[in-house]
């Protein structure tokens, strides 16, 4: 029989957290650790109201929205301006605000609200942050039923509550975790969920910053969605990226800097693809044969 030992990549190899952040536009660096405790806020704020009796809508007849989005998203927005006056807001419940120093805060106040909803304690609070060149410069996702925060800034490292992390660059095995997205809508089921399921061990969490985690503290050797959000994936790519993961679209191109004007984002699809630089190439070609699928995106 043989025995797989987990390795963690937690703390291995990194200087210790930074925690302030230059921007051109201001006077003072932007410090991090304020950045982090206004997410953890916000967290606060969906824990507090999580499995109690609270308002539950359908924004479309798949997608629901509570009342807690909007409460964490106004605190957010709130305390994310007064901390960096001139920057914009791009908001999944609230819409975009463009700003006017080029800089653009991109957040999901509760990504996973569908498992959210039914009680279940997978979900968390995603804060970006855009450059001018449309670049993510800046993240941190919370996870507040797990009581685990990661942030990461451009150049700086990745970190999960203050130690550094890095993705799992090991050959892939069956047992490798692969996330695909929750909801399919293509006529022909997708060739790379059966590919995942067949060779790997697939899974779908509901929440595309918790694929995020995993991959980025080499958990979950790659994560693939037909179509998320900017808002989903802002933070996440940041994060990734810094703890040494490839992030690109279905095709293996970049996603950032951003290729079309900033408003087309606001509910366009994106599809997305996190893993690591070593295996992520041939597992993205495995899964994705002839590149992004034809037909109606599912997420």
């Amino acid at each position: 029989m043989n025995h797989l030992r987990w390795k963690s990549r937690v703390g291995q190899g990194y200087a210790p957290s930074p925690l302030s952040f230059t921007i051109p536009h201001m006077s003072h660096p932007l410090n991090l650790q304020d950045v982090v405790t206004i997410t953890k806020e916000a967290g606060q704020i969906l824990l507090e109201k999580f499995e109690q009796d609270i308002d539950i809508d359908l924004k479309t007849p798949d997608d629901v929205v509570t009342e807690a989005d909007h409460a964490a998203e106004r605190f957010l927005k709130e305390k994310l301006l007064t901390l960096f006056p001139g920057s914009g807001f791009h908001g999944e419940e609230s819409g975009q605000d463009l700003g006017s120093n080029g800089y653009t805060w991109v957040v999901d106040p509760l990504d996973g609200t569908h498992n959210y909803s039914e009680g279940i304690p997978l979900w968390g609070c995603s804060v970006g942050l855009l450059d001018s060149e449309m670049k993510p410069v800046l993240g941190v996702l919370d996870f507040p039923t797990v009581k685990k925060t990661q942030w990461a800034e451009a150049g700086g490292g990745a970190f999960l509550d203050g130690k550094p992390i890095h993705v799992s660059t090991d050959p892939l095995i069956p047992t490798s975790v692969i996330g695909v997205q929750s909801k399919i809508r293509l006529e022909k089921f997708p060739g790379h969920v059966e590919y995942a399921s067949r060779y790997h061990s697939a899974r779908s969490l509901g929440s595309i910053a918790y694929h995020g985690y995993l991959v980025s503290t080499g958990r979950m050797r790659g994560s693939a969605d037909l179509k998320v959000r900017l808002h989903d994936i802002v933070a996440v790519t940041v994060i990734v990226q810094e703890a040494g993961g490839w992030v690109s679209d279905l095709d293996g191109m970049p996603i950032f800097p951003l290729q079309r004007e900033f408003p087309y984002y606001v509910d366009a699809p994106v599809p997305f693809f996190a893993g690591d630089p070593v295996t992520g190439p041939d597992l993205l070609k495995a899964l994705f044969p002839d590149g992004t699928p034809d037909g109606t995106f599912g997420e």
